[in-house]
């Protein structure tokens, strides 16, 4: 919900949504390979803490998002630049329970990832 509360009319209402889902933000760190991935294996699964996937990078890189939906196979998303130490969306208006991965271009990565 992070874009959503940023461009909000309603702001008290949406900086609380923002507020609750950075909250509850985990640290990650990729792994090393060129594009870097995180997890390292397999998936981690959407909650309804936060509408989107957002992603804080310590260094700065461009972040894309697998989806791994329930008939097979894995979809992409396009790459999104976001800046080093600061909140940028991976992904948005993502359902719960939706198992992901995410992508970095450039390599290692390590930040606070919210989803």
């Amino acid at each position: 919900m992070l874009t959503r509360a940023i461009g909000s009319s309603r702001s008290e209402s949406a900086a609380t949504a923002v507020q609750s889902c950075l909250g509850t933000a985990r640290s990650f760190t990729s792994t090393e390979s060129v594009p870097a991935r995180w997890p390292a294996s397999g998936s981690v699964t959407a909650t309804s803490n936060c509408n989107d996937i957002n992603v804080k990078p310590t260094i700065g890189d461009d972040v894309r998002t697998c989806f791994l939906p329930s008939s097979g196979g894995t979809t992409c998303n396009g790459w999104r630049p976001i800046a080093g130490g600061t909140w940028g969306l991976a992904a948005t208006d993502v359902k719960d329970g939706t198992k992901f991965y995410v992508q970095f271009r450039y390599g290692w990565e390590y930040g606070s990832i919210a989803y």
